[in-house]
């Protein structure tokens, strides 16, 4: 483990995730990981509501952006690009997570871009028994600000009571938990807790505890991996590694 990294980690094949091929979560004081390519999937930092630090996030297209405590910045890798992201100020705890979503087979080589959306401008629903932000995809009727991503929804629960989520028929769920201790379906669960949520009907309930769900269709297939390149073809794989080999992921200098 690298001097002021440590993560919590959740991988697709220990509970069924959909598009979903993992969640990390990490808590960062230093700069870890210098400028590296992504293709094939989404790279997702959440950087967490109650998080002391922040991110600065830079790529290949030029994007520069502050990932700020509660914002959530989508790089959709596509056919490849660079990036970097490291703490603003070195020596301050940046909490957060690092979702992998697995874009379709008819989008793996879609030109790349980035989103960014700040904590304020997440759709919120409120009950009294907690909120929940919607970071990608849609809940109860209400849409997040990122454009559909892989037909995945990720919401992050905070609770002080207890809320039921559908899970649809043939879709598949997870729970993580980010903080707190609380019940899902029952069972006692908390910090770094993962459940496989059944089609149907889920119940979560806690004072204080906030849970991370995903709802996602399956993957069509198992996806294949070579370092930071996730493709269904290998062909592709060998692709990625050749356009990156010619410099066709772009450049970006590393900052530390």
């Amino acid at each position: 483990m690298a001097p002021g990294f440590e993560t919590t980690s959740l991988r697709g094949g220990m509970v069924p995730m959909g598009h979903v091929l993992n969640v990390d979560h990490f808590k960062m004081s230093a700069p870890t990981f210098p400028p590296h390519p992504h293709a094939g999937f989404s790279a997702v930092t959440y950087m967490l509501p109650w998080s002391r630090g922040a991110f600065v996030n830079r790529d290949s297209l030029g994007d520069r952006s502050m990932i700020a405590p509660g914002d959530l910045h989508w790089t959709l890798a596509g056919s490849g690009m660079m990036h970097e992201e490291i703490p603003v100020t070195s020596g301050t705890v940046c909490e957060g997570l690092q979702i992998f979503v697995k874009l379709r087979e008819g989008n793996e080589l879609a030109a790349p871009r980035a989103f960014h959306v700040s904590a304020e401008k997440f759709p919120v629903v409120r009950q009294a028994a907690g909120e929940a932000r919607i970071l990608v995809g849609a809940w109860q009727g209400v849409a997040a600000s990122i454009p559909e991503q892989e037909n995945t929804n990720l919401i992050h629960f905070s609770l002080r009571g207890e809320i039921k989520i559908e899970v649809p028929p043939g879709f598949q769920a997870f729970a993580f938990v980010l903080r707190g201790n609380g019940r899902i379906n029952g069972s006692g669960a908390g910090l770094g807790a993962v459940d496989s949520l059944p089609p149907g009907v889920t119940v979560l309930s806690g004072e204080e505890f906030d849970v991370l769900i995903g709802i996602s269709d399956p993957m069509p297939m198992a996806p294949h991996f070579s370092g930071p390149f996730c493709m269904f073809d290998t062909a592709e794989l060998t692709n990625a590694k050749r356009r990156f080999a010619a410099g066709e992921m772009g450049h970006l200098a590393p900052s530390f």
